[in-house]
């Protein structure tokens, strides 16, 4: 499921006038596009971006729209007609799947695509451990065999088995209509509480401060095209609440299904084949040096520290490799770990090795020896990508 437009022959006066026309229809659009330097990146909704590159004398436009859903394919579509139509030249357009501007038929497609997805779900239990859900992402939340996880909210297995395709559409589409509707904007704040939501965590940093700030804005745009539409009003009230944000909803009807916040609790933190698992709003970093992930506990005042998890496929992190290496293995799951634990004058150590397909060095540190079994739980659930054959 892709768009692109290839806008062939231009010289660099003909590019810069696309470059112009293309701001200017994201004006129109109230939508973002930034220079990445390499390249032009147009953020047209969560999971729904417009990638712009130069190659030779051509400029390509290309949308991967697999993951946001029919109206942004339909968007997109008409975007690169609108481009076409605001400056003349030799143009190639790109649309694996055909749209003629006939929506219904579209939207027949993506329930097909959720027919094949939830085949597969549910014939093999390794895919649902797998990134279904995202085109791009950082952080996946932990999977159990009893539940299907969406990138919306989590769904009981039976339930997800009996549904129906056009009702699974919201649970992975954040644009299911042709316009973005009160419904997109809903979607659109339980996908950022799903993936970004935060709870007492909301004032940590500027991303988190971010995300509560989008979460409201979509409650409200939403209510204000339906006050008649289900929400997440709960949710809202509490992070208005963190922000000291004035409430604009006073009757708003709050919706009956779950509404998730993955990160509120322990998940994966992706970096290259490795899975390592800490909590969801844990502040990720990555040392060059060491090839290392870093990831510190989160905090609700920046005064207090408790933990610091190092994982890379490099040993010299750790400290007491040798005295690791002579550690006796303890096997958990399909997993061999070794490990050792040492105080130093003001924190404790955890270290191990976790071997798998690969070996993966963890060097971690907390403030307090109650924290040592949270480490190496999370040390022994961690694991290396399993390859789907």
């Amino acid at each position: 499921m892709f768009v692109q437009l290839f806008c062939r022959n231009r010289n660099e006066k003909q590019k810069n006038e696309l470059y112009e026309v293309l701001g200017l229809l994201c004006q129109r659009e109230a939508i973002q596009i930034e220079d990445k330097n390499d390249y032009v990146e147009i953020r047209v909704c969560p999971q729904g971006n417009i990638k712009v590159t130069e190659e030779g004398n051509s400029l390509i436009l290309s949308a991967t729209t697999r993951f946001a859903g029919p109206g942004f394919h339909a968007f997109v579509v008409e975007f690169f007609m609108d481009i076409q139509e605001e400056v003349q030249g030799v143009y190639e357009l790109k649309d694996d799947l055909y749209y003629d501007g006939n929506f219904e038929s579209l939207v027949s497609i993506y329930e097909d695509e959720i027919v094949y997805l939830k085949d597969l779900l549910l014939k093999n239990q390794e895919m649902q451990a797998q990134n279904y859900m995202y085109e791009h992402t950082f952080f996946l939340p932990l999977s159990n065999k009893n539940t299907i996880l969406t990138p919306i909210s989590r769904l009981d297995l039976q339930e997800f088995r009996d549904m129906d395709p056009k009702d699974l559409l919201s649970y992975f589409y954040v644009w299911n209509h042709f316009d973005k509707d009160a419904l997109y904007y809903k979607n659109v704040a339980l996908y950022y509480l799903a993936n970004y939501g935060a709870g007492k965590f909301s004032l940590m940093n500027e991303e988190s401060i971010k995300y509560a700030k989008m979460i409201c804005d979509c409650v409200e745009i939403a209510y204000e095209m339906d006050s008649l539409i289900s929400l997440p009003i709960k949710e809202y009230q509490q992070i208005c609440t963190i922000l000291q944000r004035k409430s604009k909803i006073e009757r708003g009807i709050q919706m009956e299904e779950e509404v998730m916040q993955y990160r509120m609790k322990e998940g994966y933190h992706l970096f290259d084949n490795v899975k390592v698992v800490c909590h969801g709003m844990a502040e990720r970093s990555y040392d060059y040096v060491n090839q290392a992930l870093c990831l510190s506990a989160p905090f609700v005042e920046d005064t207090k520290w408790h933990y610091l998890i190092q994982a890379s496929k490099q040993d010299n992190i750790c400290t007491k490799i040798e005295e690791l290496n002579k550690e006796k293995e303890i096997v958990y799951q399909n997993k061999k770990i070794q490990i050792v634990t040492y105080p130093e004058q003001n924190y404790f150590v955890v270290e191990a090795i976790l071997s798998q397909q690969e070996k993966l060095y963890f060097h971690c540190v907390c403030e307090s020896e109650n924290l040592i079994p949270y480490l190496t739980q999370c040390i022994k659930e961690s694991e290396f990508q399993l390859e789907m054959e």
